[in-house]
């Protein structure tokens, strides 16, 4: 789920139980534009954090 800078759900994708939440999320994060970015790291998820680092730049 991706939720806009008050928190409001701004998109989400709904899946069976079985489905990692990584693999949905790069469909979530086209055409999103954020300043910062909220992750958990958790198994199988370098590639994910790989991309979010890609997208913020740190000043």
């Amino acid at each position: 789920m991706a939720v806009d800078e008050y928190g409001i759900p701004a998109s989400g994708i709904v899946t069976s139980g079985t489905v990692a939440d990584c693999n949905q999320a790069p469909l979530l994060m086209e055409d999103l534009e954020a300043e910062a970015f909220l992750a958990d790291k958790a198994y199988d998820t370098n590639e994910l954090l790989g991309m979010l680092k890609e997208a913020v730049s740190f000043a």
